[in-house]
């Protein structure tokens, strides 16, 4: 894991713009640094986490010319090319030499062989800046499910700029003009706790989207094309189903096959290890995979109701593992707090756990670390599995839609409100799939700021990605539907981006197994029956674990692995002086276009104990009042 960026198209006099890119991106990489002006018209940069290759031989901005100073092409990379030993191989037999033992090299070695068809070939998680001054055409490529980030910004005479962190491009200004923030993705964030859509908050500056290359002419940054390499498979094919047990074998060869290649590396590493079926699952099988004693982190809160360190411990004990369990109180929470804020690069609700156990992991002496993410989207793991189809049998009903609609009124808490909402959206599964991980309401959303155009006036995403999803997964069947959604909504636009920044914050290297994208056409062209409870949670999943994951991992009902918000907030508990803070900042509201009264009034009904408030929604406003202030954003 490492820290990108560079500029395409302009000359950088004297590297200043190198040298921001440089100073927001070195948290990524301590190990090492580097900057390289291949031609007049590109720069890039490179902080690194050495996790192959740990000698100077690993140095980025890499070359494949016979020397830095004569020519060749030219890269910076972030992520793991998880197969490069296969690619050496076959490249050495093809006549290359390599200098490195690392996986950048392979980039280039296999560029240098195939051209862009080489791109398919990588299997990984990655974001890649490679130029080829021969050609005079440069590349930013991202991975196939999305795990590493990539954001591009266009600045004042069209040169392009690209970095790992929307932070990186924001150092930019005054270069890249102001930090205009875009409304549809502000309302995004009320909308779901993260910008889901390709277009961040900073207006201006986009993602590049997972499996996608863009080629770009490196005179101008003028884009020549995009291309996307992959997509999500449509799901089960028709025909005949196949026989259960022989399809079980055959996916636990591509899992194992999935796990072993994660497990690769130079650096100290272990597996974050929770209460529930997914990470014990993966232990499972990375324990059936390692020859040593694996390491394992659980993370222990002092509130029992969200305390799994004894089912992790007792998971642990399983396996010949070094199992640390780390306990955290609201009082550390608080002591930790402005550096778990400063590390978000997009504003989100999620991601603090990511950071506080990649915190405790660094501490422990690790750089690699393995989680589960990606089994819920997979196997079906996730209450929207089993939600989403009972909201559409409501709304598709009229007898029950008037019996939930009568009854939501007498449910004064945050269910009774999203039940009242159900009975207003029509039968569409992507709206009722939003809903059910909808923060704030319309009304609510309203009460803090007009809608912009572009929102969905239902589930205030953007209107165009929706529609791009709902053609993408017409046919599919309903839960093949709810894991299409899952993966290109919540995963892509909240965990996996949180997981990269809270990680990286440490500095960490996040693997995530799961979402090897062999493992995921496999799992994902699996019958959809197979994965709904049988009545065992998970049941593939847990198939094909096999008898390593403990009942009590599956026996209990899924609480997810979550801080207990609500009851550090409270009156005279260690976040209320943030949240009290947050939300009476009326000038940063006023600032970002929102009504300055509205967080306050939401904080007096959370405080008065009533339960249509959400914890998460006062959370949003720390979140949305630190970031805004920290960069200085504004309305237009």
């Amino acid at each position: 894991m490492c820290g990108i960026g560079g500029l395409i198209g302009a000359q950088d006099e004297g590297g200043v713009i190198s040298r921001r890119l440089l100073a927001a991106l070195r948290h990524r990489g301590p190990d090492d640094e580097g900057m390289m002006q291949p031609t007049p018209t590109v720069s890039l940069v490179h902080t690194r986490l050495s996790i192959f290759d740990l000698s100077a031989a690993g140095h980025q901005p890499m070359t494949d010319g016979p020397s830095r100073d004569s020519g060749g092409s030219w890269v910076v990379f972030n992520g793991e090319i998880y197969n490069f030993k296969e690619l050496e191989s076959e490249l050495a037999a093809r006549g290359q030499a390599f200098r490195t033992r690392c996986d950048t090299e392979a980039i280039l070695r296999s560029y240098r062989e195939w051209g862009e068809a080489a791109i398919p070939r990588w299997r990984g998680m990655f974001a890649i800046g490679l130029v080829d001054p021969a050609r005079g055409v440069g590349y930013l490529v991202r991975d196939r499910l999305g795990i590493k980030p990539l954001y591009m910004r266009r600045l004042p005479g069209g040169a392009l700029a690209f970095a790992s962190e929307l932070r990186a491009l924001m150092s930019l200004s005054p270069e890249s003009g102001s930090n205009e923030v875009e409304p549809a993705a502000l309302e995004s964030f009320f909308a779901q706790g993260a910008v889901h859509s390709y277009q961040t908050l900073i207006k201006g500056v986009e993602m590049l989207r997972p499996g996608e290359m863009l080629a770009v002419d490196l005179a101008t940054g003028k884009e020549l094309r995009r291309a996307t390499y992959w997509h999500l498979p449509a799901g089960a094919a028709g025909g005949e189903v196949p026989v259960r047990a022989d399809a079980v074998e055959e996916l636990r060869e591509v899992v194992m096959g999935a796990v072993k290649l994660h497990l690769a590396s130079d650096a100290p590493l272990g597996l974050f290890l929770s209460g529930g079926i997914d990470s014990s699952a993966l232990l499972a099988l990375a324990s059936a995979s390692w020859s040593g004693t694996l390491r394992t982190l659980t993370i222990g809160f002092d509130s029992p109701d969200f305390d799994e360190s004894d089912i992790s411990a007792a998971t642990a004990s399983r396996f010949a593992v070094e199992h640390q369990n780390i306990r955290l109180a609201g009082a550390d929470v608080l002591r930790q707090m402005p550096g778990a804020l400063a590390a978000i690069d997009q504003p989100t609700v999620d991601g603090f756990n990511t950071y506080f156990v990649s915190k405790a992991a660094r501490a422990a002496g690790l750089t690699v670390a393995l989680s589960g993410l990606g089994g819920d989207e997979l196997f079906g793991g996730y209450a929207t599995f089993t939600d989403v189809p009972r909201a559409l049998t409501l709304a598709e009903n009229p007898v029950l839609n008037m019996i939930a609609r009568l009854g939501s009124g007498f449910m004064r808490n945050r269910a009774g409100l999203k039940l009242a909402e159900t009975t207003r959206r029509p039968p569409d599964a992507l709206a009722m799939y939003l809903l059910r991980r909808e923060l704030f309401l319309p009304a609510e959303r309203r009460a803090l700021m007009p809608r912009p155009e572009s929102s969905d006036p239902l589930t205030g995403v953007d209107s165009a990605l929706l529609e791009q999803l709902r053609a993408e997964s017409r046919g599919m069947g309903a839960a093949t539907k709810i894991s299409f959604f899952e993966m290109n909504l919540y995963m892509r636009h909240m965990l996996l981006r949180d997981s990269d920044v809270a990680s990286m914050a440490a500095p960490i290297e996040y693997r995530v197994p799961f979402l090897d994208h062999c493992m995921v056409e496999a799992v994902f062209s699996a019958p959809a029956s197979w994965k709904m409870p049988d009545p065992r949670p998970k049941p593939l999943l847990l198939d094909i674990a096999g008898a390593g994951v403990a009942p009590e991992a599956w026996q209990r009902p899924k609480r997810g692995f979550t801080f207990p918000w609500a009851e550090w907030m409270g009156k005279d508990r260690p976040l209320y002086p943030v949240a009290e803070d947050a939300v009476n900042d009326t000038g940063r509201w006023r600032d970002l276009g929102i009504d300055a009264g509205a967080p306050r009034r939401t904080w007096k009904q959370f405080l008065a104990g009533d339960r249509r408030v959400s914890p998460l929604q006062i959370l949003a406003f720390i979140v949305m009042r630190d970031y805004s202030a920290r960069f200085k954003l504004h309305a237009a």
